[in-house]
């Protein structure tokens, strides 16, 4: 394949990439103001709160809403809600994708690997609750773009330097 097919096909994977990214921090977003609206005013209801058993106030109000259920509260410096988490690992890829470095896009692999991982676990936690989170599961599908895009930019990344060594 020549270089600049590959350097378009390359640009396509980091704009994909980058969308997901500032869709998964819009998501993280919302789910940061949402809670803290609820913190504030016990009143407040979300547009993502349908009905009683599709609502993201629930979850992200719940043991699990902070530190994923697995940090200890007496780690305060740690111990944050989930969206803060999100935000900053959402613009930390968003930063690393728009590299072309394999090892860059290695760490984006395993950080979306990671965060699938993540999406399994949170999405039990949603079915332990019998609830649907509509934030949640968006952020789910923003995970696996990001995990298929990475491993797809990695794959042209990998090629293009194998095809690099056999030249000299």
């Amino acid at each position: 394949m020549p270089a600049a097919t590959n350097s378009k096909l390359l640009r396509k994977c980091n704009v994909r990439l980058v969308s997901a990214c500032m869709i998964g921090i819009a998501l993280s977003y919302y789910a940061y103001v949402v809670e803290t609206r609820k913190e504030q005013d016990d009143s407040y209801e979300a547009m993502c709160d349908i009905s009683e058993n599709i609502s993201c106030t629930k979850v992200f109000m719940s043991e699990y809403g902070k530190g994923f259920g697995l940090i200890p509260k007496n780690y305060w410096i740690i111990y944050q809600p989930n969206s803060i988490y999100g935000l900053i690992f959402y613009a930390l890829l968003a930063i690393l994708s728009t590299s072309n470095n394999y090892n860059y896009s290695a760490i984006v692999v395993v950080l979306g690997i990671v965060s699938n991982i993540l999406s399994v676990y949170l999405a039990y936690i949603l079915y332990k609750f019998n609830d649907v989170c509509i934030v949640c599961v968006s952020t789910y599908i923003v995970n696996a773009a990001i995990m298929f895009f990475a491993i797809k930019k990695i794959r042209k990344l990998s090629t293009s330097d194998t095809r690099e060594k056999k030249r000299k």
